[in-house]
């Protein structure tokens, strides 16, 4: 192995010799890695981070300073199960970010490619986050949350436990999703959290086309300003052939708390411009 492809570690960190250590891993000041902990080829420690042994870190990832990984779940029924958290590939998690492993023997809290948590995000225990999808300065999930591809989590928003948010969906800041959150939309306020919009920029920047984004702009409208029960709705848009419609139409029907409310006192008919919201 040449000098270049071994660890760099600071010679105030402490690695245990059982800890797995792919090839240029940099680890920095007072960082502390556990027996067990595996972390991939070119990752990258800021100063004092904790690492636990129940971590596996994907490839190039970063890890900046103050962050702990692999804590103990904040769940009163957490009895020390062997249980685990694996981080993907190509994130960026900024200062002080706190993930939890499962809850649940053999249980995990899983991270995908390209996430971003900034700084002070929370990720609690059995979350699963898609690749690619942010969560914003102090962001927090709560066990057992789902987050979708390419979602994103906007500063100070809290997702109740066993709440999904879905692809492409935009939660504004400080809101409180105590329902799920549907696919490419955007959603804000607290108690009750509310469905204000498709997603536009969203899907625009994903590479939807005209007609995608018609065709998703006018199910949600149909399932959150019609009046009518979204379940009923998503039962007639689950055989669409749009696959975007009949994603959204599953996620409705598949969701164990319930939707979040549509638009307060407002039912709009749909408009065929696509900025018509």
């Amino acid at each position: 192995m040449s000098t270049a492809a071994l660890p760099r570690i600071h010679s105030t960190a402490v690695v245990d010799s059982a800890a797995v250590l792919g090839t240029g891993v940099e680890i920095g000041p007072y960082c502390v890695i556990d027996a067990g902990a595996i972390l991939g080829d070119g990752c990258k420690l800021g100063a004092f981070v904790r690492v636990h042994g129940c971590v596996t870190i994907g490839a190039n990832t970063s890890i900046r300073d103050h962050s702990v990984i692999g804590g103990e779940p904040q769940d009163v029924k957490y009895r020390d199960d062997p249980s685990r958290v694996v981080l993907g590939a190509n994130c960026r998690i900024h200062e002080h970010v706190t993930v939890h492993r499962g809850t649940g023997a053999n249980t995990e809290t899983w991270i995908g490619e390209g996430v971003m948590l900034m700084a002070s995000a929370h990720v609690g225990h059995n979350c699963r986050i898609d690749a690619g999808a942010i969560l914003v300065n102090s962001a927090m999930l709560g066990g057992h949350v789902h987050v979708g591809e390419r979602a994103f989590i906007s500063g100070g928003a809290a997702v109740h436990q066993f709440c999904s948010v879905g692809r492409l969906t935009l939660v504004g800041g400080v809101a409180m999703v105590t329902k799920d959150a549907p696919p490419f939309s955007i959603v804000a306020g607290s108690y009750p959290i509310r469905w204000r919009s498709p997603n536009t920029i969203g899907l625009r920047r994903a590479g939807f086309t005209t007609e995608q984004r018609t065709s998703v702009r006018h199910a949600l409208s149909r399932l959150f300003r019609s009046g009518q029960s979204p379940a009923k709705v998503a039962r007639e848009l689950v055989k669409s052939p749009v696959p975007e419609v009949a994603e959204i139409a599953r996620f409705v029907l598949e969701s164990k708390r319930g939707v979040c409310a549509g638009p307060a006192g407002m039912r709009r008919a749909v408009d065929d411009s696509d900025d018509a919201f």
